[in-house]
């Protein structure tokens, strides 16, 4: 036997294998535990139920609570701050890049911003451009705090969480077409939109040049049009929540990892009760009281206002819709298409439709990912409950959920039919986008969760399915909850900026102290307009913006 070998292995005598005496007391060297072990209750003997007081809970360690955590601690360094996550990491949920399309959502691409305006006839006259506006200005706000984050070193190197992607809008035959260029139309003359191009069902060797798997293989009697913003990101959501929660504790804030929130009440003194329970040594519960709680918990939030007992949130349910993304890793596919390329759905279908072929770099590797290809589910979170809708369901928002489902109908037949469809049947959506797609470089993984807002119509009364995001705050701003998805994690920035507003907008130091700060942080920011809105939009503002952000993000054109 080797030397190597001898150093690689050992004989039963040797001395790492021998167990000694007969073994007598516990594991460990202590010989008496000090207190009865198998107790529960401060009764018996064992340890009583922890009690701490802070200033801020924060529920959930998503992309929400890290942004509000991080600018609160900024604004009130003082504070005391806890954030209560039952997973084992942060950004573990919605917030993880598998779970999340990756996209910094500016509205440069996704058709389902831009509503259809019809002639007399039938035929597309233009598309509005109000909800488009509005959603890149609060990209922008993203954009300008990231830039702070980075500024200040509070974030890592841009490269590790986002990157500069053009984003292309595609339509194929001759209604998308039509549909591509009245979009363009009414969008290119928008300070916001100023750098878009488009490329004409003629234009076969710009099309190539943009976007190469689009049209290779395609059928040249098929006609395709398409427009590009160079100004488009991908972002990593995950390792953004992750960094921002670092600077969050690098501040004094305190993350609870493995620790799950099994109620929230008001206490009779106005403050609010968390009480969370671990796995631990002594009873694993503890009573948190705080001023301020955000519900940052994904669809989880939900459950937790629920509990919270706050009348605000009444006549709200949940859809969740979960899936698959199609991946592809083939490197000689991946460097083809560093694009994301958006399409319109069918006629008909529901704005949550609409698949993209995105390219996405996610914990350093880079990938093509597709779809969603939609399901159905009851849990609230991709680690949720399968009980989470039915514990949701109260009679208060019954009818609603009713008479929005009925509505919507369109929604349950498309998750039906993706339900059901065969991996052939995958294969061809793909090859839509991608002709030439083999069906050996695409790998089928769960999406995450999206819990899509049902509530009463403010305008009818009717139940309604609402795509996006909406803060629920409690009558005396002492608790906030945020509720929905798309476009979420793009708007997380004017999200906590509304939270901020809503809540503490009417306290004494808003004006003179936080205002200010805010401004540094988000030089667009005013308090005269919604949050995320920009006071002024001019060709010379944005172009300041994208300059900004893009120096410090490393995300100009190339």
């Amino acid at each position: 036997m080797s030397s190597l070998e001898k150093r690689l292995s050992a004989a039963a005598d040797d001395s790492i294998n021998q167990l000694g005496e007969s073994f007598k007391g516990s594991s460990m060297r202590v010989a008496k535990p000090k207190t009865s072990p198998g107790c529960f209750s401060a009764i018996c003997g064992g340890t009583p139920i922890k009690e701490r007081e802070v200033d801020v809970i924060l529920i959930g360690a998503g992309i929400m609570s890290a942004t509000v955590g991080l600018m609160l601690k900024e604004l009130e360094p003082q504070w005391a701050m806890m954030m209560f996550e039952r997973l084992g990491a942060p950004g573990e949920e919605s917030s993880n890049g598998f779970n999340n399309a990756g996209t910094g959502h500016a509205g440069f691409m996704e058709p389902n911003y831009t509503k259809e305006v019809k002639n007399a006839d039938g035929s597309l006259k233009t598309v509005t451009t109000d909800k488009v506006e509005h959603v890149c200005e609060q990209f922008l706000s993203s954009r300008q705090y990231w830039e702070y984050l980075t500024k200040t070193g509070k974030l890592p190197a841009p490269e590790a969480w986002i990157h500069q992607t053009n984003h292309i809008a595609l339509g194929v035959g001759k209604d998308q077409v039509e549909f591509i260029k009245k979009r363009y139309e009414a969008m290119k003359a928008h300070p916001l939109f100023h750098t878009m191009e488009i490329c004409l069902p003629e234009e076969t060797e710009k099309a190539k040049q943009w976007a190469p798997l689009i049209v290779a293989g395609r059928d040249p009697k098929e006609p395709i049009c398409m427009t590009r913003v160079p100004h488009g990101t991908d972002v990593d959501y995950g390792e953004l929540t992750k960094s921002k929660i670092t600077a969050f504790q690098h501040l004094g804030g305190d993350l609870r990892l493995h620790t799950e929130v099994k109620d929230l009440k008001k206490n009779n003194d106005g403050k609010w009760v968390v009480t969370t329970k671990v796995n631990g040594a002594g009873s694993g519960w503890a009573r948190n009281k705080a001023k301020f709680v955000f519900v940052g918990a994904g669809g989880w939030a939900l459950l937790m206002l629920q509990k919270a007992g706050i009348p605000e949130v009444n006549g709200y349910m949940a859809l969740p819709v979960t899936g698959d993304w199609a991946i592809c890793q083939n490197p000689e596919v991946v460097h083809q298409h560093r694009v994301k390329v958006y399409a319109p759905g069918a006629p008909g279908a529901p704005p949550m439709s609409m698949p993209h072929l995105d390219y996405r770099t996610i914990g350093g590797k880079e990938v093509l990912l597709f779809g969603p290809f939609g399901s159905m589910t009851m849990k609230f979170l991709r680690y949720g409950s399968v009980t989470d809708a039915f514990k949701a369901l109260k009679p208060h928002n019954i009818l609603p959920t009713m008479g929005a489902l009925s509505r919507n109908m369109s929604l349950a037949v498309m998750l039906m039919k993706d339900v059901f469809k065969s991996s052939m049947g995958k294969l061809h959506d793909i090859r839509h986008y991608y002709p030439e797609a083999d069906p050996d470089d695409w790998v089928f993984i769960p999406a995450g969760v999206r819990a899509q807002i049902i509530k009463k119509d403010p305008k009818t009364g009717k139940g309604m399915l609402q795509f996006g995001t909406e803060v629920v705050t409690g009558a005396n701003g002492s608790i906030c909850g945020l509720l929905g998805a798309s476009p979420g994690a793009s708007t997380c920035v004017s999200i906590a900026l509304a939270v901020i507003e809503k809540c503490f907008g009417d306290k004494p130091d808003f004006k003179t102290k936080w205002a200010p700060k805010l401004k540094v942080m988000i030089p667009s920011w005013s308090p005269d307009v919604a949050a995320g809105d920009m006071k002024k939009v001019t060709p010379d503002i944005v172009n300041g913006i994208y300059k900004s952000t893009g120096d410090a993000l490393h995300v100009s054109p190339k």
